[in-house]
């Protein structure tokens, strides 16, 4: 018998039992849609973190606390060149902290942004953006974040007036003008080893540069970037000492290792980790929400597929009846000298298209149920929570592995559900399949 012959025997039964076929289908189709709409949330929030993770920080990125070796304050120059030369090394990132200071302008005040100086070009290559204006060429000059304009707040105002409700500053006390190309004063405070005093200082700098939002509407940056020529200034008028070695050279109080691809960065932290250096890489957290999610992932996999199992007692029922009820035809067939494992693959057949046809269709189903998770739910959220969902939020998500794996597992559980019935239309009786007597 040919196969062509054997799909015709089983098209035959299904439209003599359309209506039971129907209903099976129908409920592997559940099981299969419910198995992959519950996996698709751990694969979709699983989605937006990584995501989340590349664009909020840079992945080759290794931050360095220190050395085990000394205990000097800070990084030297020597240190700096002995982590560039370090295999796998694209920029070393060197960090100078102006400290507590306060920018004011017109009667607006920023009080405490992150004020730090870099070196520029460093900065280029490890993907500085601006918004508008240029890099600092000159001493006095800086660049300030794309939120230091919402910090620069109105200096008669008091603090109990001064936030809304969701603890960010009301617009109406914001300075609203451009700040490109405005000079602004720059006050620096810190109290010298040998004093009990603090000191302070005062600096009129240009801004000269405005950095480009960051990708995630959510992240909040309050931050100035200046040369190390006016660190060494303010540090000079504030007669701070610790901040430069006896030699004169600067002391980095941050440093930050960029590598040239992600696969270096496990190399590079074996080589700092060699030499003593306490770092860490963003790497590391993304392995370990990888392998959190992974776990999650299959956790929910498995509890989806309790519903294909229930599904399939649907499958053992109807391939049980079409044994019984086509007893006599399997008593002919046998009659006429066909094989025993021959009956045995039509009804296997049988059950794996039923199996198949639920899990296109569960599939079919499911992506129609994601469409309306990611669109509709964050609304709903929205609505309950009065708080706005990040626009790279995906609640769902259904790669081709989920799909694959749904069809996988449809596909092993109809054909165990089918292969009892189908070994019990190899042993029917000739006889008393011909008398109808099953």
């Amino acid at each position: 018998m040919t196969f062509g012959d054997k799909w015709r025997f089983v098209r035959q039964n299904m439209k003599k039992n359309r209506v039971r076929v129907f209903m099976t289908i129908l409920a592997a189709a559940m099981g299969s849609c419910f198995l992959i709409v519950l996996a698709s949330v751990g694969f979709g929030l699983h989605d937006s973190i990584v995501e989340d993770q590349l664009e909020s920080s840079v992945i080759t990125k290794i931050e360095i606390y220190g050395k085990n070796d000394t205990d000097q304050n800070g990084f030297t120059s020597e240190n700096i060149a002995e982590l560039q030369q370090i295999d796998g090394v694209e920029t070393v990132r060197e960090i100078q902290y102006l400290g507590e200071t306060s920018y004011h302008i017109d009667g607006y005040t920023n009080e405490m942004p992150d004020s730090i100086a870099v070196d520029f070009e460093k900065e280029k290559q490890t993907g500085l953006e601006l918004e508008s204006g240029k890099l600092p060429e000159a001493e006095n000059e800086i660049i300030v974040s794309s939120d230091f304009a919402k910090q620069l707040v109105q200096d008669d105002i008091e603090e109990k007036d001064l936030y809304a409700e969701e603890g960010v500053v009301k617009t109406e006390y914001q300075y609203q003008q451009n700040l490109l190309n405005k000079e602004i004063e720059l006050q620096a405070f810190a109290t010298p080893e040998d004093a009990t005093e603090p000191k302070a200082t005062a600096e009129t700098v240009k801004i000269v540069g405005i950095e480009a939002a960051p990708a995630n509407e959510y992240a909040y940056r309050n931050s100035v970037k200046t040369t190390p020529a006016l660190k060494r200034k303010l540090d000079d008028a504030l007669q701070m000492t610790n901040s430069h070695t006896e030699q004169g050279d600067p002391l980095y109080s941050e440093v930050e290792v960029y590598a040239s691809n992600a696969e270096s960065v496990d190399g590079i932290l074996t080589s700092l980790e060699e030499k003593e250096y306490q770092a860490y890489s963003n790497l590391e957290e993304l392995k370990n929400i990888n392998v959190l999610f992974n776990v999650a992932k299959a956790g929910l996999i498995i509890v989806g597929t309790i519903a294909v199992l229930i599904a399939s007692i649907g499958i053992y029922n109807t391939m049980t009846m079409a044994v019984t009820e086509r007893a006599p035809d399997i008593g002919i067939m046998k009659a006429i000298g066909a094989n025993p494992k021959t009956i045995k693959q039509i009804f296997l057949m049988e059950s794996t298209f039923i199996g198949l046809a639920g899990a296109w269709i569960g599939t079919a189903a499911a992506y129609i149920i994601s469409f309306f998770v990611n669109t509709g739910v964050p609304i709903i959220l929205e609505q309950i929570f009065e708080e706005e969902i990040p626009e790279t939020m995906q609640l769902s998500s259904i790669p081709f592995l989920l799909v694959a794996i749904s069809v996988l597992i449809c596909l092993i559980v109809t054909i165990l559900s089918g292969a009892r019935p189908a070994k019990q239309a190899t042993n029917v009786d000739v006889i008393r399949a011909l008398r109808r007597e099953i």
